[in-house]
């Protein structure tokens, strides 16, 4: 009885749902899901940091924007196609990242948490005034991308790529407090 409802076939099944979202539930309701897997991104990323590692750190927004904004004005100013502009942003926020974390290493307790704080409002001071970059506190849009190849609409084609990589950085950050490296 153990293994009917152990954690595995828990998860396997919470999968299987979110994975049939886009067929049951209408547009709205798989926006508001696929928003709601962001957040379990971030709180996965901030339990990492915080819960398991004990780093009162709080950058991880800020590190989120960056993505964001890196991936839609590479889209919008250098006219570079989703596929491309997707991992050249999730590139630049770790080089970005790094650019923190480096001198940060030197810091613990109060000092890595105000340091991490006064990153993230000077993040969103930057976005919100540099206009010539960041195109201000409006922002910007940016054209969906294509999923004509599968047969499905671009909301379609975002969730389940916003399903994978939450389902990937998950199993991920499992892995890694379960290994040697994240026993305590």
């Amino acid at each position: 009885m153990r293994r009917i409802v152990g954690r595995p076939s828990v998860l396997g099944l919470g999968l299987a749902v979110l994975a049939l979202v886009p067929a049951v539930a209408n547009p709205y309701l798989v926006y508001v899901t696929s928003i709601a897997l962001l957040y379990v991104i971030l709180a996965v990323g901030l339990n990492l940091l915080l819960g398991y590692a004990g780093q009162f750190a709080f950058a991880n927004a800020a590190l989120f924007g960056i993505g964001a904004y890196a991936t839609g004005l590479a889209q919008l100013k250098l006219g570079w196609p989703f596929w491309l502009a997707l991992p050249a942003g999730a590139l630049f926020t770790t080089l970005a990242g790094l650019l923190v974390a480096l001198p940060a290493l030197r810091l613990s307790g109060l000092y890595l948490a105000l340091a991490t704080m006064a990153f993230a409002q000077f993040t969103q001071w930057t976005m919100l005034n540099w206009e010539s970059v960041t195109l201000g506190a409006g922002g910007f849009k940016v054209p969906p991308p294509s999923f004509s190849w599968l047969g499905i609409s671009s909301a379609t084609g975002v969730y389940y790529i916003t399903l994978a990589i939450t389902a990937g950085l998950v199993a991920a950050a499992w892995n890694t407090v379960r290994s040697a490296s994240g026993a305590r």
